[in-house]
């Protein structure tokens, strides 16, 4: 008789600490409750997650339904030809920039760009310098490659401008590799002028570090802004990486398609060998998005941008009209930060979808502790996405309002 397999206590069985310390997502974390609350009858208002309600351009479904091959083949490595070609092409016309095919690599979403990026540009241990909030998933971005982010403080009192060159000085160190920031800003819907990156560009020449600035938003600005690229700056610097995304600009968050773009042929050399191990991003997605870029017009992004314009100034008013909230308001991408009457976030979060609801509805906030590396920053904000339509803003924060109401009676 055979004897039976002992098998030993999971909990002598290690996983990582790369794996035990990727903090979890804000944006994300209290979904599991959203889902309850929706099972239970009550509607929720998703201010939590940067997921437009705006359709998809027609022209990236037409593409799919014209993709016609027999076998769904991998695609290059580096991206498809027709897709770098048509991006390339598209900024260019769009921007007035000169780049060429040859400085795109295709990646699945702006989110594998930055991982890739992180494990090109530093050795495990190696430091990128952060503004404080950043977006949170920078954290795990870094988390996954072994990279050390170090943040320097932005505030909301000074509408989260960059800090003082001797406050960013003081964070570089021989291990300083880069320098990364979201513009226009995600958490915050800040946005960085010529003068703000020529500053910081300056900076990473003189203590020779890589400039990676993520531009997933760059055509949403406001108040008169035009849209900016580093390319426009420097297009040929060798420090200069700009990480873009479908995503946001065209409501397709599912297709998850995004680039990394540079003049650096070592990054690009070095990146590629990484995508080639990973082997392809979506083959049929590139096809769509490629058809898309070289049909689309320019009143598709004007037309999103006047809209999300319109949610700001909604969501503004709104909040504005709420005792003891404060909320900056936002210049570029479709976020902002809104500081509330409350000693913890993360709890009245989860209380307005575990506990609360207000004529059968409550809102989803994301709780803003997880966009900074200080947790103890963030801990009364909450990031709030103004990605859906104006009146339902209107509903969802008169809904906050009352939740908030109810919430300081029960835990004064």
């Amino acid at each position: 008789m055979e004897k039976a397999v002992t098998e030993a206590p999971t909990t002598s069985i290690r996983i990582s600490n790369r794996a035990r310390l990727t903090p979890p997502s804000p944006i994300r974390k209290l979904a599991h409750l959203a889902n309850r609350a929706k099972a239970a009858g009550t509607r929720v208002y998703h201010l939590n997650i940067g997921q437009p309600d705006i359709e998809s351009p027609p022209e990236f479904l037409e593409g799919l339904r014209a993709f016609d091959q027999k076998v769904v083949a991998y695609e290059q490595s580096q991206g498809n030809e027709a897709l770098r070609a048509a991006w390339s092409a598209y900024a260019n016309r769009t921007l007035n920039l000169q780049t060429s095919p040859e400085q795109f690599l295709i990646t699945v979403g702006a989110s594998e760009a930055l991982v890739f990026l992180f494990m090109t540009c530093c050795d495990p241990g190696d430091e990128i310098i952060i503004f404080d909030p950043t977006y949170a998933n920078y954290l795990g971005f870094a988390s996954i490659a072994g990279v050390t982010l170090v943040p320097v403080l932005s505030d909301m009192e000074h509408d989260f401008a960059l800090p003082d060159r001797d406050r960013i000085e003081r964070s570089i160190t021989p291990r300083t590799r880069a320098i990364l920031l979201c513009n226009p800003n995600n958490p915050t819907g800040t946005v960085y002028d010529r003068q703000d990156l020529e500053f910081l560009f300056g900076l990473c020449e003189e203590h020779n570090l890589f400039f990676v600035v993520d531009e997933t938003y760059r055509e949403f600005v406001y108040d008169d802004l035009q849209p900016l690229s580093m390319l426009h700056l420097a297009p040929q610097s060798d420090r200069v990486i700009v990480v873009d995304s479908l995503s946001k600009r065209f409501s397709l968050c599912g297709a998850r398609v995004g680039s990394l773009i540079t003049a650096n042929q070592s990054v690009l050399a070095a990146v590629l060998k990484i995508l080639q191990a990973r082997l392809a991003a979506p083959t049929i997605e590139q096809f769509a998005a490629a058809y898309m870029l070289e049909r689309i017009g320019d009143n598709y992004l004007e037309n999103m941008r006047r809209e999300f314009l319109s949610r700001r100034d909604t969501l503004y008013r709104a909040v504005k009209r709420i005792p003891g909230v404060a909320i900056h308001k936002p210049r570029g991408a479709f976020y902002t930060l809104v500081q509330l009457p409350v000693r913890d976030t993360d709890h009245f979060a989860a209380f307005l979808l575990d506990t609360f609801s207000h004529h059968g509805a409550t809102t989803f906030i994301a709780p803003a502790a997880g966009f900074y590396m200080q947790n103890d920053r963030g801990t009364d904000k909450a990031r709030i996405a103004y990605v859906i339509r104006s009146t339902e803003i209107e509903e969802a924060v008169t809904v906050l309002a009352a939740g908030l109401e109810r919430y300081q009676q029960q835990y004064p």
